[in-house]
């Protein structure tokens, strides 16, 4: 009787004293290796669109990293695949101060920025971006473009000339160029640049649009009607089809031109939706 009333001190006393822990302490390359596991994994989930996911994982590790770059980066690519393009910005121009030789990095602030139509301060990103990686005509292409849209065609022009001779193939390049020499007036050269990129790309709408512009402003109207035609088939539906391109074969066909159309410059109409996208990469 008396050994099972002590059963439950004894017990007690043996909880107390030291086992075997099953749990071994990582070392710190065992640590640094989960950390970039965590990084790799929350990076493929934004891949693959999982990005409620990849923001539990960035969360978690910037709950003990807070400044950890690659986390500060990578949530700012979940926010901007999310549209909340001003905190993906804030995100991405911390990771960008921290990690400056990231050039991908750096190409989506610059799209962080370019969706909120700041132009100039895109450009910078892009530009950045470009000069880290100058093999990547994408980078330059986007530069180029957030150059024109900023309104510094010369020097939009320059990096354009660049990219094309980088990659004559690069998307729609000869368009933009065009469109930085027609901001220049440099219109004839503007014209050939626009059938280029007419013959380089069938698909390439705005070559026709541009070059429909240019022909408006060297005062021929024939074949700036036969562009907008072109365009128009090949967008008969867009808002810019309806309230521009379409309005224009009217006025150009009565003989009038561009000044039917209230006084506006040619060249001064909005493109049409989709027809300029930056890309995160």
């Amino acid at each position: 009787m008396r050994t099972l009333r002590l059963a439950p001190v004894l017990l007690a006393a043996l909880m107390l004293v030291p086992g075997c822990d099953n749990k071994k302490e990582l070392t710190p390359e065992e640590i640094a290796a989960k950390l970039e596991s965590d990084l790799e994994e929350a990076a493929a989930r934004v891949r693959n669109n999982k990005l409620e996911d990849a923001e539990k994982i960035y969360l978690r590790v910037l709950e003990t990293h807070p400044d950890h770059p690659k986390a500060v980066g990578g949530l700012g690519r979940v926010r901007l695949e999310e549209k909340k393009y001003e905190e993906a910005e804030t995100l991405l121009a911390k990771a960008v101060a921290a990690t400056p030789d990231d050039a991908r990095l750096m190409y989506a602030l610059g799209t962080s920025r370019m969706m909120q139509g700041k132009h100039a301060e895109a450009a910078e990103a892009y530009g950045q971006a470009f000069a880290a990686d100058p093999e990547n005509s994408e980078f330059g292409l986007s530069y180029g473009r957030q150059l024109k849209e900023a309104g510094s065609f010369a020097k939009a022009e320059e990096v354009l000339r660049e990219v094309a001779e980088l990659d004559p193939k690069a998307q729609f390049v000869f368009t933009e160029l065009g469109d930085a020499l027609r901001g220049q007036s440099k219109n004839e050269e503007a014209l050939r640049t626009y059938m280029k990129a007419q013959n380089t790309y069938r698909s390439d709408k705005m070559a026709h649009a541009g070059a429909a512009l240019t022909y408006e402003l060297l005062g021929d109207n024939k074949h700036a009607a036969d562009e907008w035609a072109a365009y128009i088939t090949m967008d008969c539906c867009s808002d810019f089809s309806k309230t521009v391109a379409q309005k224009k074969i009217v006025t150009l066909e009565a003989g009038d031109g561009a000044a039917a159309e209230g006084g506006e410059a040619p060249g001064d109409e909005a493109a049409p939706e989709g027809a300029e996208q930056d890309q995160a990469g």
